[in-house]
C-alpha cells in the first residue's frame, strides 16, 4: 500500500516536515508521555485517538505504536 492509501498523504507529509524542523532542533517532546524526543531517534506524527484527521504532534515510537491497545474495542454486530 502507498503512504497516501494508508492515510499519510500530502497533508500528513507537510505536517510531518513542519514538526521535523522542531524535532531536529531538540525542541519537541512526545505529546502523549511528555518525554523529550531525541532528534537522533525515529518518531511518529501522532493523530488524535478519536479523530485521525487531527494531528496531536510528535510522538515517541513506543507511545504511538501502543495506541491500538488503548482504543475502545468496537462493538460487534452480534452484540445485543
Amino acid at each position: 500500500m502507498t503512504t497516501t492509501s494508508r492515510g499519510y498523504g500530502s497533508a500528513h507529509q507537510r505536517e510531518r516536515r513542519r514538526w521535523k524542523l522542531i524535532v531536529d532542533r531538540g525542541e519537541a517532546w512526545c505529546w502523549r508521555c511528555q518525554e523529550w524526543l531525541d532528534p537522533a531517534q525515529p518518531w511518529d506524527l501522532g493523530h488524535d485517538d478519536h479523530d485521525r484527521n487531527v494531528y496531536r504532534g510528535p510522538e515517541c515510537i513506543k507511545c504511538n505504536r501502543a495506541t491500538r491497545a488503548r482504543r475502545q474495542p468496537s462493538v460487534s454486530r452480534w452484540a445485543l
